[in-house]
């Protein structure tokens, strides 16, 4: 890609105008742009890293959040190639992406490239190897970003799947703090003992949602606790999943539960629409002609009950406890997207609403993960929703 990095990409628009059979909503793609695997940041690095892969890589997007500033969105790159074998810098980009208005031709431009440091400026990185010697104490000294969202302070609210941890960086990428996490939600591996509760190795929390007024900070795990679930092939299977919510006025914390559509799913990305209401990203670990679910859930909290108390979901919701409740948005493996068949990417991971560009509809971005593989491309996709489909 050129210094000024562009990518022009085709609008179209594809309608479902109210498939009942599925309950799927009437929404309609704007566009897809493709992001070469060779593509390079704004980092300024130099080198390739011990997979092989430049220093410079752009690519690995987790997650992706509006700015509020016209066509401009922040895109969170993951630990890197290799799954976590490279000590790749961790980092966010300010893109410009042209989706706002139903046009023949769009653009995306990389506008800069910010690294995450720790409180002493040291470049947060996604080995596994300071793991290995980690004792479970303080922050962990690698991150795994899953996850974005941005305050109305300009503060920058990351979530980690190996702390795990929800860290907060100013614009410049230094971390300022973190959240605390329950101890039930905290690494099984490093817990005494080990593998009877807790957050299981790379199923954290993976994705964060802030509301619109920015009191309650959402934060979903990808899939069961230790204790929700059964540990079956070096695997946590299960369909129960927790959702931690923050009360940020006041301290506290609730739970919510959700329940996922199949064991081989896992919650990718959480959104907001209100303080209730949210879109919730569900997706299987296959891609091509192997996969089976890559959809968007419309998820309504409203009937859901504070879960904090439950031990463990092994057995079932508790009497007296009530899941969040969801329906079907957006299958985005349906042929009118162009991601189904041998097309399927593995890992949509993010998603942010951007500016509105028509009367009664919300623009919907979604970022699909490459995993920093050269012959794979990124993508960002757009979608137009009518508002009347986000109600409950």
């Amino acid at each position: 890609m050129t210094d000024r990095h562009w990518v022009s990409f085709s609008f179209g628009c594809l309608c479902l105008l109210g498939a009942s059979n599925l309950g799927i909503a009437q929404v309609s793609l704007v566009g897809t742009v493709r992001i070469p695997g060779t593509a390079t940041d704004k980092s300024g690095l130099e080198g390739t890293l011990e997979t092989g892969t430049p220093q410079n890589a752009f690519g690995g997007f987790s997650a992706i959040e509006y700015s509020g500033n016209k066509d401009r969105y922040f895109v969170l790159s993951d630990r890197g190639a290799g799954d976590g074998a490279a000590s790749f810098k961790c980092r966010f980009h300010e893109i410009e992406f042209s989706a706002s208005n139903v046009s023949s031709r769009g653009r995306l431009e990389l506008i800069n490239t910010t690294l995450l440091r720790d409180h002493e400026g040291r470049s947060l990185v996604g080995s596994l190897e300071p793991m290995k010697k980690w004792d479970g104490s303080g922050h962990a000294p690698s991150l795994d970003p899953e996850g974005i969202r941005k305050s109305a302070e300009n503060l920058f609210m990351v979530s980690d799947e190996y702390g795990p941890s929800i860290d907060w960086f100013d614009r410049d990428g230094f971390l300022k703090k973190s959240l605390p996490i329950p101890d039930h939600f905290r690494l099984s591996e490093k817990l005494s003992p080990a593998m009877t509760r807790g957050t299981f190795t790379n199923r954290g929390i993976e994705g964060i949602s802030l509301s619109p007024d920015n009191r309650w900070l959402v934060a979903a795990m990808q899939g069961p606790l230790v204790q929700d679930g059964r540990i079956e092939n070096s695997k946590c299977l299960g369909l129960a999943t927790r959702w931690l919510v923050y009360d940020l006025q006041n301290g506290g914390t609730k739970e919510w539960l959700y329940l996922l559509d199949d064991e081989s799913t896992g919650l990718s990305e959480v959104l907001a629409i209100d303080d209730q209401r949210f879109l919730a990203l569900e997706r299987d670990s296959k891609a091509g002609s192997k996969a089976k679910i890559k959809r968007i859930h419309l998820v309504d909290a409203s009937q859901a009950t504070d879960v904090s108390s439950v031990s463990s979901f092994r057995n079932g919701v508790p009497n007296g406890h009530r899941a969040v409740s969801k329906r079907l948005l957006i299958d985005l493996m349906l042929p009118e997207y162009g991601l189904s068949g041998d097309a399927t990417p593995e890992k949509p991971e993010g998603l942010a609403w951007g500016p509105l560009p028509n009367e009664g509809k919300r623009l919907l971005v979604v970022c699909f993960d490459n995993d920093f593989e050269p012959e794979q491309d990124s993508i960002l996709q757009a979608f137009l929703v009518d508002e009347r489909q986000l109600k409950r």
